[in-house]
């Protein structure tokens, strides 16, 4: 029987051009068993299953930067309706809850359908497993966000063709969790090399798979807050077992394969700058930067992405369209700024940091650039970990009289993006960077927050490999406590802004205790003033906090009334 792929028209109306689209044969014309059948239509699909990820629903904007707020990191400046999942003002019916859900099934349906149709006798062992590889990866990846996010969520390992196929209940988040295993572990299996000759920088590769592995353990042996009410019972069973298999694949990574790492300080003591404006200008860093979201990789494709990065929690200059534009609705958090202050020495500070903006004065008819660094209070404290622009000389501006200049002369770091729509750039970001995994071993070795062992020598040498990097002295204990305290702090310093910090507070069981940090690092800064209404909206995400209902998202409110098979969560 003949069936039209919508998915597929879809996809293909993103990857071609006008001109291209009508030499394809009509939709009505496919069948999914004649789908498949040579490397450019896979190909094709991988980069369209890929691009689902590159989009503002998720890695764009909505999923990294607005539900990832509201943490000792950041937090929205905006008190507008839609920033509200930023401030735990959150709704089943909210646009972030309903899109990211959308665009994460749409991904595993694109995988499903691949999985199912990709026909073996059409290509070599090698080539059909790496396509499967790849795949998997993508579905492992999606699976994993949505049982950290959702908790229980509906396990569809085959396509959807019919409506009826869509009533389906969430299924238990150990299950969901196994199933990520499972397509990762194939994946570390198949999948290239990043240091292969053949490998496309840019794409799912071998040591991202074991690392994402290793991420998904240390979850798997965390705390799981959607299991009881009783907090001592949210572990999985015999939950030590994971921190060993995190530990494993850290260290085939780490020892094993050892073709990964970071520039030391002393071959460059601006690494972690020169790491971070690869990802602006597109441009690849393999041996540090495991896996990326490549909105550059897609876009050279000919594949429509959308990304807000740089922008929309980037460094506050908006004006004419011919500016590295940045709205700045996020900050840097108060608690942040105070733990680099604990070390200013850290050469990660000024660059996730930025300290500075440029706003139009409408009385000066110009631009007027303010240096803000110790003011992180300020309404607009953007990070500066994607930062589009930059001072030309940061000295200038800081010792300029009131930190102001007007015109302040700046230098662009990132002109990549939509050549019509200055709002949107083609920055890649960071999903696992080669420190993560040194920070990964180092918890692993101890068994996290729980956990009683004593820091290896190897745990100790993971974490200051990191902390040397940024200029920072060897960090030395004996106690599990003190160094599982300074790993919660050390990863807030090297991978802020990465979109992970909501989720480690998550597993550690912490999130509540530095969401009160962050309310009492706010109202003890010296300019704090609880008359001043921009210092309300950072304080909202303490006050809105529910830790019953908080800790993981309410199901879409279409996704239960389209969904027979789907209740909607207690207290919602």
């Amino acid at each position: 029987m003949k069936i039209k792929i919508i998915a597929f028209a879809l996809l293909l109306t993103t990857f071609f051009g006008c001109t291209d689209i009508l030499n394809i044969s009509p939709s009505s014309d496919w069948k999914l068993e004649e789908y498949y059948t040579n490397k450019a239509e896979v190909e094709m699909a991988l980069a369209g299953i890929y691009s689902k990820l590159a989009n503002n629903n998720l890695y764009g904007q909505t999923l990294n930067v607005l539900m990832e707020a509201g943490t000792d990191e950041s937090y929205s400046n905006d008190g507008a309706f839609s920033w509200n999942d930023s401030r735990y003002e959150i709704s089943p019916s909210d646009d972030g809850i309903r899109n990211s859900w959308a665009q994460f099934y749409s991904c595993i349906q694109l995988v499903n359908l691949l999985e199912k149709n990709m026909k073996p006798e059409m290509f070599t062992a090698q080539e059909y497993n790496e396509y499967l590889a790849k795949a998997r990866f993508y579905r492992a990846f999606c699976y994993f966000n949505l049982a950290n996010w959702w908790g229980p969520v509906p396990l569809r390992l085959t396509p959807s063709t019919q409506q009826t196929d869509n009533n389906l209940a969430a299924t238990p988040v150990l299950d969901v969790y196994k199933q990520a295993e499972k397509d990762f572990l194939f994946a570390s299996q198949y999948l290239k090399h990043a240091k292969d000759p053949d490998y496309r920088p840019g794409e799912p590769n071998k040591m991202a798979a074991h690392g994402l592995l290793a991420r998904l353990y240390l979850r798997m042996g965390g705390y799981q807050p959607y299991l009881s009410a009783n907090e001592a019972e949210c572990f999985f069973p015999d939950n030590a077992q994971y921190f060993t298999k995190a530990m494993e694949h850290c260290d085939t990574i780490i020892y094993q394969d050892a073709w990964h790492g970071i520039v030391p300080f002393s071959q460059d003591s601006l690494s972690y700058r020169t790491h971070f404006i690869n990802y602006l200008q597109d441009k690849y860093d393999t041996k540090e930067s495991l896996f990326e979201i490549s909105f550059g990789y897609l876009s050279n494709l000919g594949i429509f992405v959308s990304s807000s990065l740089g922008n929309i929690n980037g460094i506050e200059f908006v004006g004419t369209t011919n500016i590295p534009r940045g709205f700045c609705k996020i900050n840097a958090s108060v608690a942040l700024y105070n733990l680099y202050m604990q070390n200013p020495a850290d050469k990660r500070m000024n660059w996730n940091i930025a300290g500075y903006k440029n706003n139009f004065v409408n009385s000066l008819n110009e631009f007027q650039m303010s240096y803000i660094f110790d003011k992180p209070l300020d309404a607009e404290y953007g990070p500066g970990k994607y930062r589009r622009w930059e001072p030309k000389d940061i000295n200038t501006l800081k010792n300029a009289p009131s930190g102001k200049l007007v015109k302040g002369e700046y230098t662009i770091l990132n002109n990549t993006g939509s050549a019509t729509d200055p709002n949107y750039t083609s920055i890649n970001f960071p999903i696992l960077r080669y420190s993560d995994v040194l920070l990964m071993y180092a918890e692993a070795a101890i068994g996290g927050r729980y956990g009683t062992a004593e820091p290896s020598q190897k745990a100790m040498d993971c974490m200051n490999a990191v902390r040397q990097r940024a200029g920072l002295a060897d960090f030395t204990t004996t106690s599990h406590d003190a160094f599982f305290n300074e790993l919660v702090d050390e990863r807030l310093r090297e991978l802020c802004f990465e979109g992970l910090r909501k989720q480690d507070l998550i597993r550690w069981n912490l999130l509540e205790n530095k969401l009160v940090h962050l309310a009492n690092s706010i109202k003890f800064n010296a300019a704090y003033n609880p008359n001043t209404a921009v210092q309300l909206v950072f304080l909202e995400a303490t006050t809105n906090f529910d830790k019953v209902r908080n800790l993981s998202l309410p199901y879409p409110q279409q996704e239960v009334e389209i969904n027979a098979g789907l209740e909607q969560k207690a207290n919602w």
